[in-house]
């Protein structure tokens, strides 16, 4: 496929889940793997819509870690930068859904392959060929892999890479609600992109309406904000241009990974629109094939399982027509 343009930065790790959206491990006490990690899933997502993807992180030197490879590699992703560590294991996180029907995550990572990234795993050169890197605030909750983390947007920023930043607030991973507010705002001084949903606006700004938010959380840099609004869609902002943009009505099997879905769809779009931001047919049309991508994620078990093919949203695209 050439060489990365868009590269994914974090940790790919295993998801264990109950056999069923919506049960709880303390009731069933059965669980199946599924591979995933937020920065992994769009890296796959990317690779199966056609844009030339790699990605930067590590795994153990186990085999839930030669699985992720071989199961990322053989998605179309560049793996060249995605290291083996033989210090620790690879990343588990266990998903139970509570009394409202939301997600829970518990992460096995004292430490885990994924938080030993390294400054000096990052490696300049392929870093700065590429025209956007995507990351999340998962490994600024531990060292050394927040120092990487900061090095590559260091080095992307100086490059002029286009930095995108998936807030995917996981507060277990935190000592404290205040210590990951703190956090997760730092590296909004680097993005250009930043997607992040309703609740984690609240978080980290303390407004409930939307645009009170999206105006509190601007930054000079930025060129786009995406707020991912469940069912109802989402609600971007640029610096020309603001609007909503509707979801499709979609049958929910397995909410986990739907929002890397619906981001990997965006950064599609824009990259095959060489991420021209003044363009508003360009940001709607990028919103409306994640949208797609989400509903059709969500109406699938697993995260990098439930990724569709170009082949499989273009269809979905067709066979649902704007109104």
């Amino acid at each position: 496929m050439g060489k990365p343009e868009i590269l994914c930065l974090g940790e790919a790790l295993i998801d264990m889940v109950p056999p069923e959206l919506g049960t709880s491990i303390i009731e069933r006490g059965e669980l199946r793997i599924a591979a995933g990690g937020a920065p992994a899933n769009v890296a796959v997502g990317l690779a199966r819509l056609g844009s030339p993807v790699g990605f930067i992180g590590k795994v153990g030197a186990d085999f839930f870690g030669q699985h992720l490879k071989n199961l990322l590699a053989k998605n179309g992703v560049d793996v060249t930068f995605l290291l083996s560590e033989k210090r620790a294991n690879t990343c588990l996180a266990f998903v139970t859904w509570n009394e409202r029907n939301d997600a829970e995550y518990l992460f096995y990572r004292n430490p885990s392959a994924d938080t030993l990234l390294e400054p000096s795993d990052i490696d300049s050169e392929y870093l700065t060929n590429a025209k956007v890197l995507q990351f999340g605030s998962l490994l600024l909750a531990t060292e050394p892999s927040a120092s990487a983390t900061y090095h590559a947007l260091e080095l992307a920023s100086k490059a002029g890479v286009l930095l995108s930043y998936d807030i995917n607030l996981r507060l277990s991973v935190w000592a404290d609600e205040a210590t990951a507010r703190k956090a997760v705002v730092q590296p909004l001084a680097y993005a250009n992109i930043v997607k992040l949903n309703r609740a984690e606006l609240t978080f980290i700004t303390g407004e409930t309406d939307l645009e009170a938010g999206c105006k509190k959380l601007w930054r000079e840099q930025f060129k786009l904000v995406i707020v991912t609004l469940d069912k109802d869609g989402c609600y971007y902002q640029t610096k020309t241009a603001q609007g909503y943009v509707p979801a499709f009505v979609a049958e929910v099997v397995d909410t986990v990974g739907t929002g890397d879905g619906f981001l990997a769809g965006m950064l599609d779009q824009l990259w095959r629109g060489n991420f021209n931001f003044e363009d508003a047919k360009l940001i709607e049309k990028a919103c409306r094939q994640a949208a797609a991508v989400g509903s059709i994620v969500v109406g699938r078990s697993g995260g990098i399982p439930a990724m569709p093919t170009r082949q499989e949203v273009d269809q979905y695209l067709e066979s649902h027509p704007a109104k």
